[in-house]
């Protein structure tokens, strides 16, 4: 059946002609004779869909697409890491902390973040309520392995191994979290990085890809808390845990935001006071204050609850920052000089 003219024409939905015309003999269908030109043959009438075209006439104009474009649905922006452009943007717009994570591989950088996006989901995150994210995406992808326990059987490793589409450049995880006690509002930048970029600093000082964290308000050092434990392990877990901090001092120049190191499988057992008294006195050294927050990201000890520790470290993260530099420093006077400076210190003299 040719369509018709009539715009308040309901016939395809209700079947019914709209002017109580007899569907076969309506006037206003552009097949019958009295809506002019008589009715089309099947190819004119195909042709006639395809090109808008009756009767030989056209209203394509000479390079025209035949076809307009399909209406699409609105979809939802991607929601997957952020990068050093989507970070800037971010941090020149409001306040926002962003947060340095190093750690060798395995160490469970990974497992510490996807914690906190499950209890986050439970509302369970100690203080915290959740308001928004710009990487949800990006957080399911990273949490989708602890979802899928064997029954009766907990796996060997919770979360995949991090790997990265562009090796060059980092990959941030947003949160926006809010105070429950402060009302305040939080925005939190950490990236998830593989094991191997931190493997690379202490090895052959691959400074490059870690670049931003000058601009981190607090960095940390995630160490596996079960090598710091097991006698046979702790001497080579704090070495490599020294040639890291004393290669982030070099990477860092003059910045020196607060470290806090990280020991995870705080089920496993308690981290040694005295190994952290030894990384403390070795952060002193390069000039850093290092701070000890132990957590236990997934817990298999019934003395432990998963996921403690980890919002006690988003907290005490959110209240370190680095120290700025003097804003007016006074300097010695200079014979001969004549500066806003230099008067002011000959007069305080």
């Amino acid at each position: 059946m040719s369509p018709c003219n009539d715009s308040d024409c309901t016939f395809a939905v209700t079947g019914v002609c709209v002017r109580g015309n007899d569907p076969e003999q309506c006037p206003f269908r552009q097949g019958s004779a009295e809506a002019g030109g008589g009715a089309l043959s099947d190819d004119e009438e195909l042709s006639s869909q395809v090109t808008g075209s009756h009767h030989g006439g056209s209203d394509l104009s000479p390079g025209a697409a035949v076809l307009s474009a399909p209406r699409e649905a609105p979809s939802l922006p991607t929601s997957r890491t952020l990068s050093i452009v989507d970070v800037n943007a971010m941090m020149e717009s409001r306040p926002t902390t962003l947060i340095g994570v190093l750690g060798l591989p395995g160490a469970g950088k990974t497992a510490c973040l996807v914690s906190a996006y499950l209890l986050l989901a439970k509302g369970q995150f100690r203080n915290f309520s959740y308001l928004h994210s710009e990487t949800l995406r990006a957080f399911e992808e990273i949490a989708i392995g602890s979802r899928t326990w064997s029954p009766g059987e907990a796996p060997a490793q919770i979360t995949a191994h991090t790997t990265m589409t562009d090796d060059r450049e980092a990959g941030f995880l947003h949160l926006r979290l809010k105070h429950q006690q402060k009302e305040s509002r939080h925005d939190i930048l950490i990236p998830d990085l593989p094991g191997e970029w931190s493997k690379a600093l202490i090895d052959r000082a691959d400074y490059a890809r870690l670049e931003f964290l000058n601009s981190a308000s607090v960095i940390w050092l995630v160490v596996d808390g079960r090598e710091f434990v097991e006698v046979g392990s702790v001497a080579y877990a704090r070495y490599r845990t020294q040639l890291l901090i004393e290669r982030l001092a070099a990477l860092l120049g003059d910045s020196r935001p607060c470290l806090t190191l990280v020991p995870t499988w705080r089920d496993a057992g308690q981290f040694p006071l005295a190994e952290y008294e030894s990384l403390k006195t070795e952060g002193k050294k390069f000039g850093f204050e290092v701070t000890l927050s132990p957590v236990a990201s997934f817990s298999l000890s019934e003395g432990v609850s998963p996921g403690e520790g980890v919002a006690e470290l988003i907290e005490t993260s959110l209240v370190h920052r680095s120290e700025g530099p003097e804003f007016w420093p006074v300097e010695p006077t200079v014979e001969g000089t004549r500066s806003v400076a230099a008067f002011r210190s000959v007069h305080e003299q």
